[in-house]
């Protein structure tokens, strides 16, 4: 199975450099407006969301210049910034009937992505707000309003494991999302405690990563494809995220993943919690201003 759908993968990987280096730079004009004590957050979130997405090309980058530590701190910043961008849009649309500019996949997988580079203590209230917006009519559709290009399965996998961990059971039937065999096994299984048991599992949910990586347009339009972007293909997102939440639950990982999704640079962008310590400026600035405009948007604790 690997041979026939690596091609798939070593596609992206040899786009990762033009990929990242041909972002577009983030003009920030509405995050420097709320921060002189202007304008409105919504637009700031925005800004700080394509912040955060500059890090990820940094954090790509680094890798591939063999700069581990670089690419952990700047992936850091970025999953954090994002998480939060799209957390306090959707608790600012609480009362409304507003979207965000993502769908249900794109914030589990911020929310994988906080657990992958050591940040799980945003998964719960990032876990809350999502389903409450769902609950209430704003932030996110769920399966009964079905967004275009996705059938959430992604959403459905990642959220059933993310709550299974959290002690809040997703429940499938109620959101409309679908059971998915392909990832079903990891779903099931990722607490198996013998690591040589658990090895298999997850080198077929390496396989399905691969399977489902969307080479054009057309294939991410067709719902098909988890993993329509570059970094979306070459990070392994969940497969990091359950790893660390093994090691999270005190469970031990397989010694070795003998397969090609792990063994790039790009799969070694993961890290434990405080691993990163370096501060993110520009978040600290954005926390601090929010606190004193907009506190309703901050869950309690953070």
């Amino acid at each position: 199975m690997i041979s026939k759908t690596k091609s798939r993968l070593d596609k992206s990987l040899n786009s990762v450099k033009q990929w990242a280096q041909e972002a577009s730079p983030v003009r920030g004009h509405r995050l420097t407006a709320y921060l002189s004590g202007e304008g409105k957050l919504i637009l700031a979130n925005t800004d700080l969301f394509d912040y955060g997405m500059s890090k990820v090309d940094q954090s790509l980058l680094a890798a591939i210049d063999g700069a581990h530590g670089d690419a952990n701190k700047h992936m850091a910043h970025a999953f954090t910034r994002m998480i939060l961008a799209n957390m306090f849009d959707i608790r600012e649309m609480k009362g409304t009937d507003r979207r965000i500019a993502g769908n249900l996949d794109t914030e589990t997988h911020l929310m994988l992505g906080a657990i992958a580079i050591g940040r799980p203590e945003l998964v719960q209230p990032h876990y809350q707000t999502v389903l409450d917006g769902v609950d209430g009519g704003y932030g996110v559709h769920d399966g009964h309003n079905l967004p275009l290009g996705t059938t959430l399965r992604y959403a459905a996998f990642g959220l059933t494991i993310i709550g299974d961990w959290l002690g809040k059971p997703l429940d499938l039937d109620k959101h409309a999302l679908p059971r998915d065999p392909a990832w079903d096994q990891l779903v099931a299984h990722w607490r198996e405690p013998d690591p040589e048991k658990f090895l298999p599992i997850l080198l077929t949910a390496c396989d399905t990563h691969i399977e489902r990586i969307a080479l054009t347009e057309r294939e991410d339009d067709t719902g098909q494809f988890e993993f329509g972007s570059v970094f979306l293909a070459v990070h392994p997102t969940e497969i990091l995220a359950v790893l660390r939440l093994r090691e999270i639950i005190g469970l031990m990982n397989p010694a070795h993943i003998d397969h090609p999704l792990m063994q790039t640079p790009y799969a070694a962008i993961t890290c434990q919690p405080d691993e990163v310590t370096e501060r993110d400026e520009l978040l600290d600035r954005f926390l601090e201003v929010v606190r004193q405009r907009d506190p309703q948007v901050l869950p309690s604790g953070l």
